[in-house]
């Protein structure tokens, strides 16, 4: 599957998410209005930072292919002028604040003494301003899928002329033992952000309501895998050390 397919997926369950959720607030069934819109901004949030890690991980994809084949700089020249735009950056951001301002006034809204109105009008601002970033964010997806799609087409054919040639690079599927480490840590620490969530926002800090399964597992097992890619990592720069 395409990245396009990926986000595709999570945006319309998003946007259904986030319309369900607000009927339900609008017709007064609270209490499954707040089961349901806790699910839909834990979706929202996951959607947004699909789409930034998506543009992130591509950009620098496509970044050392054109610095370590035989591409043409044009690529790199389009490249930069996609990321200077930068446009869905700013759309995934307000759309994930905005979600979590309305969730936060939704469960805060009688300690702080606010109007009845207030998490409503939140709630409604922060349907627009995600239907408005998710329209931005497909854009954005497309037009970065297709730069991938010429990058990938150049690559081939360099690749066929090269094996013509009977000079076809090796292949190097081994990651990077320092994007391992980054990654299994990135997971150990954000295993917990659900939890913290959970007990700071919706009990209130209340954290004997909140279970800390599966997070602490999850943890565990990043924290595991971070420990397995140092290792990797010290044994690379050790074999490094002696070639040189």
């Amino acid at each position: 599957m395409r990245m396009i397919h990926y986000f595709g997926a999570a945006a319309i369950l998003t946007i259904v998410s986030l319309l369900v959720s607000a009927w339900l607030g609008i017709s007064g069934q609270l209490e499954v209005h707040f089961r349901v819109a806790l699910v839909t901004a834990i979706l929202t949030i996951g959607t947004h930072s699909l789409l930034i890690l998506f543009m992130i991980i591509t950009g620098r994809i496509i970044r050392e292919a054109i610095l370590h084949r035989d591409l043409p700089s044009e690529f790199l020249t389009e490249l930069n002028e996609f990321f200077k735009r930068k446009k869905a950056y700013p759309a995934a951001l307000l759309g994930a604040v905005s979600i979590v301002v309305a969730g936060v006034l939704g469960t805060a809204q009688s300690a702080l003494g606010l109007p009845a109105m207030t998490h409503m009008l939140a709630g409604i601002l922060a349907l627009c301003v995600n239907f408005f970033a998710i329209i931005v964010e497909t854009q954005a997806v497309l037009a970065n899928q297709g730069l991938v799609d010429r990058v990938a087409a150049a690559l081939d054919k360099i690749d066929h002329e090269l094996a013509a040639e009977g000079q076809l690079p090796d292949d190097d599927d081994e990651l990077d033992p320092r994007a391992k480490s980054r990654a299994a840590m990135a997971v150990c620490l954000g295993a917990w952000v659900p939890y913290l969530y959970w007990g700071l926002v919706v009990w209130r800090g209340d954290f004997a309501q909140v279970s800390i399964h599966p997070w602490l597992e999850i943890s565990i097992a990043g924290l595991i895998v971070w420990g397995l890619a140092r290792t990797a990592l010290e044994s690379m720069l050790q074999e490094e050390a002696r070639d040189s």
